[in-house]
């Protein structure tokens, strides 16, 4: 089983404008479709698709003159289509691209490289869900490597089979061993009913290996004719089975022959037709030996006057002579077959073409029919040199009409020119007349042209009395048998008559008589294009600098925060952030005066007096005895308990009268407690065991603001001090605010004189320096 790769999917196709793609010449203004070159087309119901071939266009100038013709090498692998809804004009003022559909095989209609490159001549077998391309001539380039040999393109427009997930675009699938994309200028049929392709005879190296277009090198040139038959089985959608059948020797393989499918027995038969041996343009040099054309010429006319038929079924080959008149040596033409309504006779047309060694010579312009089964040639049609052109293909929009599209004029003078008339030719199948413009709404069942009914009998819409070949032609009977059985035409699936769709005129572009702008070397489009482009990129600056100037002005809210390494932000920065961020008013206010209460944890201040006179201090209790007052200036002196005095009285805090000394400086609250057996216990003041300032604790500290008394509160729950309850107990109470008035913090005591004097035998104070305490603490009695 092939396997399947997907490569582009309908979503991603891009439409794209038919115009020339590449080559812009300084000056042009326009293009417009010249010739096309060995393209590859087939039907899906009511649309036909153009792949691959060279197609060249013709530049218009800015001085009203039309330049050299152009191939632009198609680098956005672009598939044409055109719908049989759509009216045209096929004369030659008439703007044939603009009737063009186009898919890009490129990814967003960028260029295709090596997924779809540019393939000329090769064959496409289509049914009415999807076709594929095969074979062909890549060009050799640098660019890009050229897509493996058991690579081909295939393109799903319709589901196909059981219910599924679908969606329409092209897939890139590869063939089974044994069979290789290397063959190319054969011919190529489509039997939608059966879901089958075929591709016969071409041209393949001498190597069965790589071929390339015009290389230059012997060994990449498809100059061996291919005696093979590949066939492709569609039934299966994306599950195309692949079979490469050999030809029986006597069927000789041929290069760009015509092969057509005709509806009997029970899964019809093939007619190969034309086709030549030892092609001029197969060649590195693009002629032939003298011995080489002479062996052309002796049997290449044969493959008119001896056709090949191919019976499906049962996998047989015929020989069959025919009679009258044929074309003589042809390729590069091209046949459709048109039936009979009764199905007496079926009539294959082939139009076009040149004997396949004088490229500069005359291309014919003739249309010919051979009538089967009867196997009778007769030319119905005479056409001008200069109209006749090869390399085309020709499809049936209705059962009475043919389009020719694209080929090439003959290649005589000095310089490639375009084909006479537009790309896109219409023939009249029945009346046998070129006409001027299709019209999807104008058409009629197939007729049997006179001159042909008159030969082998019957009327126009069938009855046709030579039913087999002349008697004066040798004839298999068991092949003659195949004309007798009836195919089952309900397999034949028709989807005409078309609605016809609404076009604007299109003529072919009017060019300037002067140059609009002298020196000017850019298409028309280019301004529109740059103005989109440059749009776009204006309105992305514009909001990333929106963006930019958002997250800085964020940033300078809120502070820089820069991601390590691991994605977590750098803490420092967030704390200078958070500093940043608080409310100025919040912070403590900071005061450069002497009367500035300093703390011994201060950074600044260098002198650091001993809190509890250098004994070592443990903040979990032991059995020392308290030491956390002593003399040594720490400005808090213990009061006996009051009986009954809780913290939680409501004589809390006091305010003090008195103002700040230069000795407040050094008096602070402890913020650690603990006990230590080296210290000396605290001696308590001598008061009046009925006091009622017994058990409370006056801080020196003075003329605080309300701030920082704020600030001493929560300093004061967490420190504690060691009390003595008069049984030789110690209790660790935190500071509260004292109760007792006093002049002021060092002085304060009970009843509102100072215990630092000359006759406490404590310290130096005088009444002058007395300051009243502004916090005190009550305990209860026996607390702990």
């Amino acid at each position: 089983m092939a396997s399947l790769i997907i490569f582009l999917i309908a979503g991603f196709l891009a439409r794209l404008c038919a115009a020339q793609q590449a080559g812009w010449a300084t000056g042009q203004v326009n293009a417009t479709m010249c010739s096309w070159q060995a393209p590859r087309a087939a039907v899906i119901r009511d649309t036909v698709y153009i792949d691959g071939g060279y197609l060249w266009w013709e530049p218009g100038m800015s001085d009203g003159t039309y330049g050299a013709p152009v191939n632009d090498g198609n680098p956005l692998g672009i598939v044409y289509s055109l719908n049989f809804s759509t009216p045209f004009s096929t004369t030659q003022s008439f703007n044939m691209s603009s009737v063009f559909g186009t898919t890009s095989k490129g990814a967003g209609g960028s260029e295709a490289n090596n997924i779809g490159p540019l393939y000329y001549d090769g064959g496409m077998f289509a049914n009415d869900y999807e076709w594929f391309t095969y074979g062909g001539l890549l060009s050799l380039t640098d660019a890009y490597p050229a897509p493996p040999g058991s690579a081909v393109a295939q393109y799903n427009q319709y589901a196909n089979g059981p219910p599924k997930q679908f969606g329409n675009g092209f897939v890139l699938q590869y063939l089974p061993n044994g069979i290789t994309r290397y063959v190319t200028d054969g011919a190529a049929v489509s039997v939608p009913s059966e879901n089958l392709g075929f591709y016969f005879g071409g041209l393949r190296s001498s190597t069965f290996g790589e071929i390339y277009y015009i290389s230059g090198n012997a060994s990449l040139n498809a100059d061996e004719l291919s005696e093979t038959l590949i066939g492709v089985d569609m039934s299966s959608q994306t599950k195309a089975k692949w079979n490469n059948y050999t030809l029986p020797t006597n069927v000789p393989g041929r290069a760009n022959a015509e092969i057509v499918w005709i509806p009997v027995s029970k899964q019809g038969i093939l007619v190969a037709i034309g086709g030549v041996i030892f092609p001029a343009y197969a060649n590195v040099n693009q002629t032939d030996t003298p011995a080489q054309k002479a062996q052309s010429q002796q049997q290449s006319p044969a493959f008119m006057t001896t056709v090949a038929v191919y019976d499906i079924a049962n996998q047989v080959w015929y020989e069959q002579e025919t009679s009258g008149t044929p074309p003589g040596q042809m390729a590069l033409g091209c046949a459709v077959v048109a039936s009979a309504q009764d199905g007496s006779s079926h009539n294959i047309y082939w139009y076009g073409g040149f004997d396949g060694l004088d490229q500069a010579g005359t291309y014919s312009d003739d249309v010919w029919i051979l009538s089967v089964p009867s196997f009778m040639w007769m030319k119905v049609k005479s056409g001008t040199p200069s109209h006749g052109r090869a390399g085309h293909k020709c499809v049936k929009p209705y059962p009475d009409q043919m389009f020719v599209i694209g080929g090439y004029p003959s290649l005589s003078g000095t310089s490639f020119h375009c084909l006479e008339g537009n790309v896109i030719q219409v023939f009249n199948l029945s009346s046998l007349q070129w006409i001027d413009k299709y019209d999807p709404g104008v058409w009629s069942n197939y007729t049997v042209p006179a001159m042909i009914y008159e030969m082998i009998g019957g009327t126009g819409t069938g009855s046709a009395t030579q039913t087999a070949p002349s008697s004066t032609i040798s004839t298999n009977a068991t092949m003659i048998a195949l004309f007798q059985q009836q195919y089952d035409t309900s397999k034949i699936a028709t989807w005409y008559p078309y609605q016809a769709i609404t076009t604007s005129s299109s003529p072919r572009p009017t060019l300037p008589s002067v140059v609009a702008k002298p020196g000017s070397g850019t298409p028309s489009f280019l301004a529109p294009v740059l103005g989109v482009i440059l749009g776009l990129i204006f309105i992305t600056c514009l909001v990333v600098a929106i963006m930019l100037y958002r997250r800085r002005k964020i940033l300078s809210v809120n502070g820089t925060a820069t991601q390590s390494e691991n994605g977590t932000v750098d803490p420092r920065r967030g704390v200078l952030g958070w500093l940043r961020s608080v409310n100025v008013e919040a912070k403590a206010p900071t005061v450069t005066t002497d009367e500035t209460p300093s703390s011994p944890y201060d950074e600044d201040n260098p002198y650091l007096p001993p809190e509890i006179g250098g004994g070592q201090v443990h903040e979990m209790m032991d059995t020392s005895r308290p030491q956390e007052l002593s003399d040594s200036g720490t400005g808090f002196t213990p009061l006996a308990l009051s009986g009954g005095a809780s913290r939680n009285s409501p004589k809390g805090l006091r305010s003090s009268p008195s103002a700040a000394s230069n000795t407040s400086a050094t008096s602070s609250v402890s913020h650690i407690s603990g006990r230590h057996p080296s210290n000396p216990a605290i001696s308590p003041v001598a008061t009046s065991p009925t006091s009622p300032e017994e058990g409370r604790i006056i801080s020196g500290v003075s003329n605080l603001s309300e701030t920082d008394k704020g600030h001493l509160r929560g300093i004061s729950e967490t420190s504690g001090v060691s009390v003595s309850t008069g049984a030789g107990a110690a209790m660790v109470s935190p500071v509260s605010p004292p109760r007792v008035e006093g002049s002021d913090y060092i002085s304060a005591r009970p009843g509102g004189e100072g215990t630092f004097g000359p006759g406490s035998g404590e310290g130096s104070g005088s009444p002058a320096s007395k300051r009243r305490s502004n916090f005190a603490e009550e305990l209860d009695e026996g607390r702990l």
